[in-house]
C-alpha cells in the first residue's frame, strides 16, 4: 500500500515498511506487564535506522533516526554486545552496508565505523 491503512480500534494507522525482513529476521521478546511483545533486536532496528535516515525527506525526521540509532549502537557496544552489531551487519546486502558506513561517516562516529572494519578517513 502507498497509503497508510487506519486502525481506528487501536488508535493508529499502520504503514508499510521498507526493509520489513531485516526488522524482523532477529527479535526479541519483551515482557509488558502481563503480556509478551515481539520486537526487532536492537542491533537490527538500529542499522535500519542508519539506512533509512538517508532516505527520509523531513530532515528533523532524519536526524532524529540517526541519532536515536547511534544512541542505541553505542549502548549495545557498552553493555559487550559488539559482536552482535557485527554479526546483523555482515548478514545485509552489500549495498545496505554501504548506506549504513555512509551514515555513520556522515555522524563521524569514528568507533562505531572501527567495530563493523572501515576505519576510513571521517574528517
Amino acid at each position: 500500500m502507498d497509503k497508510p491503512f487506519p486502525l481506528p480500534k487501536l488508535g493508529i494507522n499502520a504503514v508499510a515498511l521498507r526493509f520489513l525482513n531485516f526488522l524482523s529476521a532477529n527479535t526479541i521478546k519483551v515482557k509488558i506487564e502481563d503480556f509478551y511483545v515481539i520486537l526487532p533486536h536492537p542491533a537490527n532496528f538500529a542499522l535500519h535506522k542508519l539506512i533509512i535516515f538517508q532516505r527520509r525527506l523531513r530532515q528533523d525526521k532524519a536526524i532524529k533516526d540517526k541519532n536515536i540509532a547511534i544512541e542505541i549502537l553505542k549502548s549495545l557496544i557498552d553493555k559487550g554486545e559488539s559482536s552482535i552489531i557485527k554479526q546483523v551487519f555482515n548478514s545485509i546486502p552489500q549495498k545496505w552496508q554501504k548506506k549504513v558506513l555512509k551514515g555513520l561517516k556522515e555522524a563521524k562516529e569514528k568507533d562505531i565505523l572501527i567495530l563493523l572494519n572501515d576505519d576510513t578517513d571521517i574528517t
